[in-house]
């Protein structure tokens, strides 16, 4: 079985500044925001996903007056390096921190790509490209 859905909680001053970012950061992945269930939880999920007439929401921010001191790590699947690439330059560009470049991790397996940008609350998210096709 899959996951069907993550939540990230982050701190509710930075809420808007990170909304900004993810659908900045995402939208070469086509993601957008599917629902909007009150000022502070949103969930976003990609045209790819789609279930019929279902918009479906796997990614989900909730404002929270208190987060974490541990940042979370969260990876979406790409099909290819360019969408890998232009995840990376899309979040530098939205105010992310580079967190690694794109390009090949064989410490992980021979074919993974991947590139990683630290968002607003500092919580490192990274698009990956698996190269298994």
């Amino acid at each position: 079985m899959a996951i069907d859905h993550t939540v990230l909680y982050v701190p509710e001053d930075k809420f808007q500044e990170c909304l900004a970012f993810y659908l900045a950061a995402l939208k070469p992945l086509r993601y957008e925001i599917r629902y909007r269930i009150s000022e502070l939880i949103v969930g976003l999920g990609s045209v790819h996903d789609d279930i019929g007439s279902y918009r479906k929401a796997d990614f989900w921010v909730l404002g929270a007056k208190t987060t974490s001191d541990c940042p979370a790590h969260i990876a979406f699947t790409c099909h290819d390096h360019a969408t890998v690439d232009a995840f990376h330059a899309a979040g530098i560009q939205a105010g992310g921190k580079d967190n690694g470049g794109p390009g090949l991790r064989p410490s992980y397996h021979a074919t993974y790509y991947g590139a990683f940008v630290l968002d607003p609350a500092g919580n490192n998210l990274e698009a990956v490209d698996h190269g298994l096709r």
